[in-house]
C-alpha cells in the first residue's frame, strides 16, 4: 500500500505532467495555426471574463497564466484521485475498471462543461483539438503510474485471461 505521502507526490507528479502535455500540445497547435498561446487566454478569457465571442479576444499574459493555473490545479486534483485509486487498486486489482472510467469521465466532462458553458468556444476551439491533447495527456499519465503499480496491472492483465 502506498504512503499519504508517496500518493500525494504520486498525483502531484501525474497531474503536473498531465498538465504540461495538453499546454504542450495546445502551444503547438496554436504554433501551427499562427497564434502562440491563443488557446489558454480563450478558455482564460471565456472562464474569468465571460468572453461570448471568440474574434474579441486579446492574447495576454494574465489571461494565459489564470488559465494555466486553474488547468494545472484540476490536473493536479485529478492526479491525486488516480493515484488514490491505483493505491486501492494495488489491493484490489479490479478498482483499475474504476481509474479507466475516471478517465473516461474526466474527458467527457471537460468537452461537455465547455458545451455547455461555453458554446461560441467550440465554434473556435473544435472537441478535434481538445480530444488528442487529453488523450496524449492520459497516456503520459498512465505510463508514469504504470511504473509504480505494475503488480495491479499483471494482475488486472492476468485476469482477462
Amino acid at each position: 500500500m502506498l504512503s499519504n505521502s508517496r500518493c500525494f507526490r504520486e498525483g502531484l507528479v501525474a497531474g503536473t505532467i498531465g498538465a504540461a502535455t495538453v499546454a504542450v500540445w495546445f502551444l503547438l497547435y496554436d504554433l501551427a495555426a499562427g497564434m502562440p498561446l491563443r488557446t489558454p487566454a480563450l478558455l482564460g478569457a471565456t472562464l474569468f471574463h465571460g468572453l461570448r465571442e471568440p474574434s474579441a479576444l486579446v492574447i495576454t499574459l494574465p489571461l494565459v497564466l489564470q488559465y494555466t493555473a486553474v488547468h494545472g490545479l484540476a490536473f493536479i486534483a485529478f492526479g491525486w484521485a488516480a493515484a488514490g485509486l491505483l493505491a486501492l487498486a494495488d489491493r484490489e486489482p479490479c478498482v483499475l475498471f474504476g481509474i479507466f472510467m475516471l478517465f473516461c469521465c474526466f474527458e467527457v466532462f471537460f468537452i461537455a462543461l465547455i458545451a455547455i458553458l461555453a458554446e461560441r468556444v467550440l465554434e473556435t476551439l473544435a472537441w478535434w483539438t481538445i480530444l488528442p491533447g487529453n488523450l496524449l495527456a492520459t497516456v503520459v499519465m498512465l505510463g508514469y503510474f504504470f511504473r509504480s503499480h505494475r503488480v495491479a496491472w499483471r494482475k488486472l492483465l492476468a485476469a482477462g485471461r
